[in-house]
């Protein structure tokens, strides 16, 4: 893996910090919105990590791929990726962002030169090539819920320089998370005539809790061609809907990516169950022609294991992307095992995985999934002369053994790599118990059974185990400036 050997000392060393149990809830985050009496922020997020030697390195070589930590720090911090924008009332915001080598997990760091009030994290709600979608909420804490904005950061806007554009607030009363909310691109190739280079889309999916039909949800569109938001009613065709439930028809949103193309075609996956498919350029077009928007839907391949209830976060033994010219889809299943000593008691034993594709272009449900690879067991995954093990927690069993790695951890959120060759390169979080604030990610060829990296990774901000980052393929257009390490900035409201 490359780098491997320039982030090994980085690795040991935060992989032998003093083991630490998380205390208390911590901060607020985005699905406690409106659950919460009070807002604060985790005491960690106003200290980012550290940037070792090979961070720095790593970010003058334009990474094709890394893992981006969905809750933001509030610090500081200044580089040629800074873009300054403005507040709801008029104060001054910057973003940073940090690349390191996967598996060591990247961030971003949000200040406001004009000391704004921050009482829970910035969050990123979207990652599409250049584009990044992020949530900050400043203010008054008793006015938290009040203040929910969106900003979209670009690498590059086509000046040549990072932007930040502050998104007027969507339709009352819809809001997003990372679950059901993602950006689009306009294609630079068409024959319009018109300037697309900076131009995106942002889609929100929203599902009433009671009173739509089976198969009917509210689109939030926001068009920066336009600079405004339109709702729409979207519904899923008569033959989908009933081929895949009728009146029982479920979907709950995980994940949205863009596929692209002359439609602008967009995708809303459930993670448990299927995709939806929706052409939101085309949407965009003809909305006033049409009064409702079609969408198409495509089932996920078949569980691990058949029959397996699906319930709890998605993401946390799931996960799709578009690479190349084809979805890929991975899906992780843990082995458990009887205690010997103690009763009606199960201890993680652990895990299997496996990766599928299909064409990205085709919303068809005539074109099948086609299996890629399967570890059928963790203990597949070679061992033997890789140092890499060694960075793992190691774990005993009743009589006192030390266990085979991946035993009694807890292993989950699979993330695709994003590579558009033929490799299978998947990234797990790892822990020891859910409850502690270290955590690990590791990566693993799927393909040739082999543990590439392992780097430590501060979990303190999530609650046990928890959706805590996303792949994401930004470092290929961050700007850097090796000989002056002054920042790019970059104005926009």
């Amino acid at each position: 893996m490359t780098g491997q050997a320039e982030a090994a000392g980085a690795a040991v060393a935060e992989a032998t910090r003093v083991k630490r149990k998380r205390k208390g809830r911590g901060g607020s985050g985005v699905g406690e919105l409106g659950a919460a009496a009070t807002w604060r922020l985790e005491p960690s997020t106003l200290d980012p990590p550290a940037l070792s030697a090979d961070d720095a390195a790593a970010s003058e070589e334009r990474l094709p791929l890394v893992l981006l930590e969905l809750k933001a720090y509030v610090a500081k911090r200044d580089n040629a990726t800074t873009a300054f924008s403005t507040t709801w009332d008029g104060q001054r915001i910057q973003v940073t962002f940090c690349p390191r080598r996967p598996p060591r997990v990247s961030y971003v760091c949000v200040h406001s030169p004009d000391a704004a009030e921050f009482h829970i994290e910035p969050e990123i709600v979207a990652v599409e090539d250049r584009l990044v979608v992020l949530r900050i909420t400043v203010g008054p804490q008793e006015d938290v819920l009040k203040n929910l904005d969106y900003y979209v950061y670009q690498a590059d806007d086509g000046s040549g320089a990072p932007s930040l554009t502050h998104l007027p607030r969507p339709p009352s009363p819809y809001f997003f998370n990372a679950d059901d909310m993602g950006i689009l691109r306009y294609r630079t190739d068409d024959q319009s005539g018109v300037d697309n280079a900076a131009a995106y889309v942002v889609a929100g999916l929203h599902k009433e809790p009671c009173g739509q039909p089976s198969g009917q949800f509210n689109l939030c569109l926001y068009d920066s061609k336009r600079g405004s938001w339109k709702l729409h009613t979207a519904s899923l065709n008569q033959q989908d809907l009933t081929q895949h439930g009728g009146r029982k028809f479920h979907h709950k949103n995980y994940k949205v990516m863009a596929i692209g193309g002359d439609a602008g075609t967009m995708a809303f996956v459930d993670l448990w169950r299927g995709i939806l498919f929706c052409d939101v350029l085309k949407a965009e077009a003809e909305a006033e022609a049409e009064a409702t928007i079609p969408l198409r839907y495509v089932a996920l391949p078949e569980p691990l294991q058949r029959g397996k209830k699906l319930r709890g976060d998605a993401h946390l033994y799931r996960d799709i992307a578009v690479i190349g010219n084809r979805l890929k889809y991975v899906e992780l299943q843990l082995h458990w095992k009887a205690s010997v000593l103690y009763r009606d008691t199960y201890f993680r034993d652990g895990w299997m995985a496996a990766t599928w594709s299909r064409p990205a272009s085709s919303s068809s449900g005539d074109d099948c999934w086609c299996e890629n690879s399967r570890i059928m067991d963790s203990r597949d995954v070679k061992v033997d002369n890789n140092p890499h093990f060694e960075l793992l927690p190691k774990v005993q069993n009743d009589e006192g053994m030390t266990l085979p790695p991946f035993k009694r951890l807890d292993v989950c959120q699979p993330v695709l790599g994003l590579d558009d060759d033929d490799a299978d390169i998947i990234y797990f979080t790892t822990k020891s118990d859910r409850m502690d604030a270290d955590a690990w990610v590791v990566a693993v060829d799927m393909r040739n059974k082999e543990l590439l990296g392992v780097a430590a990774f501060d979990a303190e901000r999530y609650v046990g185990i928890n959706f805590a980052y996303v792949h994401a393929r930004i470092s290929k257009y961050l700007k850097s400036d090796p000989t002056s390490g002054n920042c790019v900035i970059a104005y926009k409201r």
